[in-house]
């Protein structure tokens, strides 16, 4: 059986100055049907871009330079049509951005917001379409939907804010979800709620989750599989469980590190010195060397591969230059 989502290769560049930088650096990715799967990486890793290049949304000033994004098989997302890829975005492939409040439009209802994707990708009376919106707020967990769906964005808190966009998101029942950072500006009650309602409805939805977000607790409690990316490259892929008992990259390890550091009175909080390289800081080695505790002559010099940890774990890292290299 085909995955739901493969993506091969893919590099985007960015065009600044009369320059050309690179930003997503041949990566790979593959999502099962009906998986959880979660990116996790520091602020310009590299998270919201690959997201946004499966939607077909980058800004003009990035551009696909290599690489394919199949869905379903045998469709490459990065050779469609703007037209053709309406089809698509939010009936087949649906996104929940990390601020609902830029993300709703201030001037409409949420009745209208709801409905608009409805009346796009189906063929429904008025009343149909509306019966739907409220039926989908009540299992978003929305209190009050008849009188709730005639108010505005700014009437409503971040979370039911937050529950509205899920509702968007999957009321025309899609292949894949993507969550992008979605309770970052959430306090910690509403973020396990809206992280329990995601876990149950995409279950009941048979919906694919791409999770996006910096946030390793997030990734626990919500994946079952996850790439770590770092500067634009995915550093290490794993199972969840297999990446928190066994981190091999020395990124993973950091970033563990700051998680575990957070409930130990005795120690300082820990944070990986540096930060992560912009895109004309780029040298030809690995671009976390200059951050690395490990870093040798080599990591200086040329990038690593992708390693082999073991059948199911993968590591870009010269430590592990003994093991079979799965990708170059």
């Amino acid at each position: 059986m085909s995955p739901l989502l493969e993506i091969k290769d893919l590099s985007i560049d960015l065009y600044a100055d009369s320059e050309k930088f690179n930003v997503i650096n041949n990566i790979n990715l593959t999502i099962e049907k009906k998986q959880k799967y979660g990116i996790v990486g520091e602020s310009g890793s590299g998270k919201s871009l690959t997201s946004l290049s499966i939607m077909n949304l980058l800004p003009d000033a990035l551009a696909i330079s290599g690489g394919e994004i199949l869905f379903n098989g045998d469709t490459d997302l990065t050779n469609l049509s703007k037209k053709e890829f309406l089809k698509i975005r939010g009936n087949e492939i649906s996104m929940i951005f990390q601020e609902p409040m830029t993300a709703l439009d201030p001037l409409y209802p949420i009745e209208h917001q709801i409905m608009e994707v409805l009346k796009f990708h189906g063929s429904y009376s008025k009343k149909q379409m509306r019966q739907l919106a409220v039926e989908m707020l009540e299992k978003v967990g929305i209190p009050r939907p008849q009188q709730l769906i005639k108010e505005y964005p700014h009437q409503l808190s971040g979370g039911m804010r937050q529950r509205i966009m899920i509702a968007i998101a999957l009321i025309c029942n899609p292949r894949l979800l993507i969550a992008d950072e979605p309770t970052t500006a959430l306090d910690v009650t509403i973020q396990a709620q809206i992280l329990d309602l995601m876990n149950e409805l995409t279950d009941n939805y048979d919906t694919s989750i791409l999770m996006i977000t910096h946030d390793l607790g997030v990734i626990a409690e919500t994946c079952e599989r996850v790439a770590v990316m770092y500067s634009g490259e995915v550093v290490e892929e794993a199972a969840v469980t297999t990446l928190f008992k066994n981190p091999t990259h020395p990124y993973t390890v950091g970033l563990l590190e700051s998680v575990k550091s957070l409930g130990d009175k005795s120690n300082k909080l820990y944070s990986i010195p540096g930060n992560v390289p912009t895109p004309k800081q780029l040298t030809g080695g690995c671009r976390f060397a200059s951050r690395c505790p490990h870093a040798m002559e080599i990591c200086r010099s040329q990038a690593p591969p992708l390693f082999s940890i073991d059948a199911d774990h993968k590591s870009k890292c010269w430590l592990y230059g003994e093991e079979e290299v799965v990708n170059g």
